[in-house]
């Protein structure tokens, strides 16, 4: 019987934050089965200048979770985000917002990444 059939390489695995890595079938089966995968804001500011940037993606299976990560996201983006002058003070109220309301659906776009990445054959990762 020849393993490297049933086992499938180990370059397939999509990392994700907060789990362990994951294969596309186990992506796609816990996204159908509910599962959302989300990206939460913060902004980092000082004084004229202000960074506005996303988490990665997190695979998360109830709004109870999405609204537990989204809470250290918004600390990060209250502490760090409204001394920048005028975008701080414009950002950092939005990136609370986005993070208390579950973070940035991204499940289509990842959904369609794995599809485009299946298609492209297994010399990519």
């Amino acid at each position: 019987m020849d393993t490297t059939q049933t086992i499938p390489i180990a370059s397939n695995l999509i990392p994700i934050a907060g789990s362990r890595p994951l294969f596309p079938e186990e992506i796609r089966t816990r996204a159908a089965d509910g599962a959302r995968l989300v990206r939460f804001e913060f902004c980092v500011s000082a004084l004229v200048f202000t960074i506005r940037r996303q988490s990665p993606v997190y695979l998360t299976s109830s709004w109870q979770e999405r609204y537990l990560r989204g809470i250290w996201y918004s600390l990060v983006a209250l502490l760090l985000g409204p001394w920048g002058v005028p975008y701080g003070l414009i950002w950092t109220p939005r990136a609370v917002w986005v993070n208390l309301t579950g973070g940035i659906d991204a499940t289509a776009e990842v959904l369609a990444w794995l599809d485009a990445r299946e298609k492209q054959g297994p010399s990519s990762a």
